[in-house]
């Protein structure tokens, strides 16, 4: 790596956002820009591969370096979900003059790297939707994708389930429960018929609905048995995942960090990440449950300077406080 400078261009993509980063060889990330999401298996890769110039190019910019300047490109991106889905995104970005070598993978993997410097481990990534990682430490990867069902699917599941309880509720399968107020406030109706009707005829309602997450585990943390016990079974399926991953995966939890990463993970307080850390712990002794301290687009660099054969442990200062200022950091 002796004779110019090293830069490692990240890039994590999914439906909301595509955002990029590039890191200098000590550490430092020296530029960041955003772009629209896309999703290459339905939207088409010439769509996908214009939001990620779109972020490349803005933050290539704001790095005053220039495409010449990248020794990696590590681009996590939502839909490589079947093996030769990375080779295609990779010729994709080669075609479009795509800068240094291209790594190309499932945006899960970046988010495990969000969380940790180490080489090896587990991640669980739950934010609209959910997905889970695992790297062995000869560098073996599975990647859940569709193995993980629909009523495990991050952040829509657990708005799906609670609206669930809704109506449990109020046909008396369980105790009427502060949820209910809730979904009431947020379809601006003070009915539970209408409240259903609106559920099952308005696909967009039910998309919103996961908005309420956050409520929703606020709700959990007030103490709302219902939504109490909603959430714990949440968890439970959430280590069931993990626990399943290890085992085909042939890993020793105890060896392990386990990442827990993305938005419903969020929150100092967050009752189910407590449960699911507290579930790891009960479940694998020695296993090292941690929360993702970085956005993934930076998780993206780390594991460029892994494959580049630098130390990111060498170089966590001037991650961590580049990412500060840049408001990479998860809160």
């Amino acid at each position: 790596m002796s004779g110019r400078e090293v830069y490692v261009l990240g890039i994590d993509q999914g439906g909301t956002k595509t955002a990029a980063a590039v890191m200098r060889g000590d550490g430092f990330i020296v530029g960041q820009a955003v772009a629209k999401g896309a999703y290459f298996p339905t939207e088409g890769m010439e769509c996908a591969v214009a939001a990620i110039q779109e972020a490349a190019e803005g933050a290539l910019k704001n790095a005053a370096v220039g495409r010449e300047d990248i020794t990696l490109t590590v681009a996590g991106i939502g839909g490589i979900d079947w093996p030769g889905d990375d080779v295609l995104v990779k010729e994709a970005l080669q075609k479009n003059h795509f800068p240094g070598e291209i790594l190309a993978c499932n945006d899960a993997v970046i988010a495990f790297y969000s969380g940790t410097m180490c080489s090896h481990g587990a991640v669980i990534c739950a934010g609209t939707g959910m997905n889970g990682a695992f790297i062995d430490k000869e560098g073996g990867l599975f990647v859940y994708g569709d193995y993980m069902e629909e009523k495990a699917q991050g952040g829509s599941a657990l708005a799906r389930r609670a609206a669930r309880k809704v109506f449990d509720a109020e046909l008396g399968l369980c105790p009427p429960t502060e949820l209910t107020n809730l979904f009431l406030r947020q379809a601006q109706i003070t009915d539970v018929d209408a409240l259903l009707k609106r559920y099952m005829t308005e696909e967009t309602f039910r998309k919103e609905l996961r908005f309420l997450v956050p409520q929703i585990l606020m709700i959990a943390q007030y103490g709302d048995q219902v939504t109490c016990d909603l959430v714990y079974e949440f968890a439970e399926q959430i280590v069931d995942y993990i626990e399943a991953g290890f085992r085909r995966m042939k890993m020793r939890p105890e060896e392990e960090e386990i990442v827990l990463a993305g938005s419903v993970f969020k929150g100092a307080n967050n009752p189910l990440t407590k449960r699911v850390i507290g579930q790891i712990g009960e479940r694998f002794s020695g296993a090292k449950p941690v929360q993702a301290g970085y956005e993934p687009v930076v998780g993206a660099c780390i594991m460029g300077m892994i494959s580049l054969h630098m130390e990111p442990l060498e170089r966590e200062k001037g991650i961590r406080e580049s990412a500060a200022v840049l408001g990479l950091c998860r809160s």
